[in-house]
């Protein structure tokens, strides 16, 4: 990506990298202009623009990627509790049959019949990947995940 740096008295358009090593969430490093009207008496308008918007336009991708991230934890963390209520209620009552409303699609629900002791859930993981579970299995995999969504979700606030 194109910075423009002061080498030898005069800015310079130089190939860097946005990358900042030292940070886990690859934000790009700002760089600190320390001479400001130095810099812009060496360089036109425009140069110095044209890299100003250039590291703007990066940020403020930035900023919407860690936004859609934010808003990704905040609608998993109901998800999986509701799941997680769902194999609490096959836990307790595993001594008799139960009918239950099942979600097939967002806005399609068919009703079906679950045999008593029955012990094992089919978990979708997404990437189009359903895995079968023992209810305990389950309830441990989906304790974790709602754990590490609550922890990704404090550190996405951190950072925003």
């Amino acid at each position: 990506s194109d910075v423009y740096k002061r080498q030898g008295g005069q800015m310079d358009k130089v190939q860097v990298t946005i990358q900042n090593p030292n940070s886990q969430r690859k934000i790009p490093e700002a760089i600190f202009i320390a001479d400001v009207e130095g810099n812009v008496n060496q360089n036109t308008a425009a140069k110095l623009m044209e890299a100003l918007q250039e590291a703007y336009s990066r940020y403020k991708l930035l900023e919407g990627q860690l936004m859609r991230q934010k808003e990704s934890m905040r609608q998993k963390i109901p998800e999986i509790e509701k799941t997680l209520d769902a194999i609490k209620f096959l836990e307790k009552n595993q001594d008799e049959d139960q009918e239950i409303d099942f979600m097939l699609a967002e806005t399609i629900w068919t009703r079906g019949k679950v045999k008593k002791g029955t012990n094992k859930v089919n978990l979708w993981l997404g990437a189009n990947t359903l895995v079968e579970y023992t209810l305990e299995e389950a309830k441990k995999l989906l304790t974790q995940n709602k754990e590490n969504a609550a922890i990704n979700l404090k550190l996405s606030l951190i950072h925003i």
